[in-house]
């Protein structure tokens, strides 16, 4: 199968809505939108396939279920990501501490909780040591503003916008401008995709589409190359495609997970399917709904992992490629949930 990276390039600071009700008549006479860090991977796929409905003349889908109806149009791909680019610099989410992460920084962190759970503390002077590290610095924090408005009556008969009265809504964005204080030059949101439609992809022209909330553009375009993968490869596996020992699994996009199990049950089956060594976890979970489809109807909510959760894992020859396209995390992995980025640790 052909592969081809998705580029997003960022002009403008950008919404990207978290979960919850929106609408002024189900939160009250005012409600706020939050925006995530990254867009969702469903925001990502759902781009993508408007993008092959509109460009490529793919047809609508016909299933009822919101992940086939991705599948029908785009194929049988497997979609991974998502990361930052700031000025040609990858950079990972970090949901629980806030912030995205930069390849050393990732690295570090791996390496810091990698320590912490496997050290066993054997005083009350080791134990509140422990507690008083501080935490792994953040490469970027994140950076947002807030916008007010008012709801608005349906339009008139001469199409006059008419404000209703005692609405009033505020909207959160991104603002990926104001990362650093130096002139920041490129931003660009990248996935990978791997699949027969990369081919027809990576003829496409640059084209300025929809992206996320609030009538948000961005510039889509696609390479023939796997950036993402490239970099990891480079600074975290030193050019090398195999590793033995201690592994972590870093969550890059939340990891859904039907109700009904923990979090850390489920873990533990996953391991076991893939026939890996569980070494421990770190991470916190939380409700996450999978956004709204194509035809602006809501998906389900699910029990996800955080980006930034990490996984813990030790055996013999652990390929780069194979668990990087092949395993992911929890539900939905074909359209990019649940993606993990492997980094080798020496301990």
């Amino acid at each position: 199968m052909s592969i081809v990276t998705i580029i997003f390039k960022i002009v403008e600071p950008m919404m990207f809505r978290g979960s919850g009700e929106f609408d002024p008549f189900v939160r009250g006479t005012q409600s706020r939108a939050l925006t995530l860090p990254l867009p969702t991977p469903s925001t990502v796929a759902g781009a993508l396939a408007t993008y092959c409905i509109s460009t490529l003349n793919k047809s609508m889908p016909k299933s009822s279920e919101w992940l086939e109806r991705y599948k029908e149009i785009l194929g049988d791909v497997k979609i991974k990501g998502l990361l930052l680019s700031l000025n040609g610099e990858l950079l990972v989410e970090d949901r629980i501490d806030g912030g995205f992460l930069d390849m050393k920084t990732l690295k570090s962190k791996c390496e810091k909780k990698y320590k912490k759970l496997s050290k066993k503390l054997t005083s009350i002077e080791e134990l509140n040591k422990e507690e008083e590290e501080p935490k792994v610095s953040i490469s970027f924090e994140e950076s947002k503003s807030i916008r007010v408005g008012t709801a608005l009556e349906k339009r008139s008969k001469s199409n006059a916008k008419i404000a209703k009265e005692g609405y009033l809504y505020s909207t959160e964005y991104i603002d990926y401008f104001s990362f650093r204080k130096k002139k920041v030059e490129s931003i660009e949101i990248l996935s990978e995709l791997k699949g027969d439609i990369a081919d027809e992809l990576i003829s496409s022209k640059e084209l300025p589409i929809k992206f996320g909330g609030e009538s948000r553009v961005a510039l889509l375009s696609f390479e023939k190359d796997t950036q993402i993968l490239n970099k990891i490869k480079s600074e975290l596996w030193d050019n090398k495609d195999k590793h033995s020992g201690i592994l972590a699994l870093y969550l890059s996009t939340p990891a859904l997970f039907k109700g009904g199990k923990r979090i850390k049950e489920c873990i533990g089956e996953w391991t076991n399917q893939v026939k890996y060594n569980l070494r421990g976890l770190y991470g916190e979970s939380e409700l996450l709904s999978a956004g709204f489809g194509l035809e602006g109807k809501r998906k389900p909510i699910y029990n996800s992992l955080k980006p930034g959760s990490i996984i813990f894992i030790e055996g013999e020859d652990f390929n780069l490629s194979d668990i990087y396209w092949e395993k992911g995390l929890g539900e939905a992995t074909e359209i990019g949930y649940g993606t993990l980025l492997p980094v080798p640790l020496k301990v």
